[in-house]
């Protein structure tokens, strides 16, 4: 008992560390990400003769050639709309003012009852309240992952080292498990390796499919800042639930200003993106992998989010599938096993 108290207190504390180093820890989170994405293709790379570290330049040299590809066709025209979203942010605003106190006007002028009106009154007042802190919070989400760019920086560096000594790194951990207990170890380590399997690759493929698909309808609808309004829709909606909502928000906001029909046509745009990726595509790439409940997902996005910010958020299913292998094999596999 004194031994199972004594463990469960360096548990503790391990994760008591680990929580208040967190912003420390958004590089190797990072690293980590990457280099259980590319490990397949070092794989296939190495299979054809190659020792590992030059499987490894040769897939981070692809991967440099297609990002810096990618820059350098996309990034002048996101930083033309950044800065133009950032010039017309202010007249945005004052329109969506201004449109709020024309409902507000309209709705005065209409014979109501009194009480009615009142409530009326108060539901406008709380609809502009939640807007303004919305539209702060989502800019603060924006914000928040253009400062997390010297993370992304750092991170290929520090899955190098990930790619190439995990073996040996595995290994290492094993040692400080007791030989007895070696078995389960390793078990756990398949299971969370099957439940995460495929999971980031798949994400980073709806999340592609998402962005292209809103900026080609984005595009045909003629809505200013397709480009942008794409990668940010792509970009969101790794976030599972929250994240096409997040996307939506500032398409929304800009379809507006050019006419209540284009406002109509982008939110069907983004129904349609969300039906076939949770109808077609996220079935196929992803399927039920995490073994998550929705509940479950929103419950851990949420806790993310409070804990790490977006950085949370990102993590929060990864975490929770982790959670729940561990939790499994404790409480429903070892009565069976034993």
């Amino acid at each position: 008992m004194a031994r199972r108290v004594w463990w469960g207190f360096i548990l503790l504390s391990v994760v008591a560390f680990f929580y208040r180093v967190r912003t420390v820890l958004t590089p190797f989170l990072f690293a980590i990400l990457i280099a259980y994405i590319l490990y397949p293709l070092v794989v296939a790379v190495e299979k054809r003769g190659s020792s590992r570290i030059v499987a490894i330049l040769i897939v981070y040299s692809i991967l440099g050639v297609l990002v810096g590809i990618t820059l350098w066709l996309v990034m002048p025209s996101l930083l033309k709309d950044l800065e133009e979203i950032a010039r017309q942010l202010p007249k945005q605003a004052s329109q969506l003012e201004d449109l709020g106190h024309d409902a507000a006007g309209f709705f005065r002028r209409i014979q109501l009852p009194a009480t009615l009106r009142d409530a009326l009154a108060i539901v406008m007042d709380r609809i502009r309240a939640a807007t303004e802190a919305l539209a702060g919070r989502l800019m603060q989400v924006v914000m928040s992952a253009f400062t997390h760019i010297i993370s992304l920086i750092i991170s290929p560096v520090l899955a190098f080292y990930f790619l190439r000594d995990h073996r040996a790194m595995r290994e290492s951990a094993l040692r400080y498990i007791p030989a007895h207990h070696r078995g389960d170890a390793l078990y756990i380590l398949g299971e969370i390796n099957s439940a995460l399997n495929g999971f980031f690759r798949g994400q980073l493929l709806v999340c592609l499919f998402v962005g292209l698909f809103t900026y080609g309808g984005l595009a045909l609808l003629g809505v200013p800042y397709a480009p942008f309004i794409g990668f940010l829709a792509g970009l969101f909606d790794i976030i599972p639930y929250f994240g096409p909502v997040f996307g939506c928000l500032p398409a929304a906001a800009l379809a507006l200003s050019k006419s209540p029909v284009t406002l109509l046509w982008v939110l069907l745009l983004f129904v349609a993106a969300n039906q076939i990726e949770n109808a077609i595509i996220s079935p196929k790439l992803i399927g039920d992998r995490v073994g998550l409940h929705p509940l479950v997902v929103i419950f851990a996005v949420f806790v993310g989010a409070d804990l790490m910010g977006i950085v949370g958020m990102l993590l929060a299913i990864p975490v929770a599938a982790i959670i729940r292998v561990v939790l499994a094999f404790f409480f429903l596999r070892r009565p069976h096993a034993e």
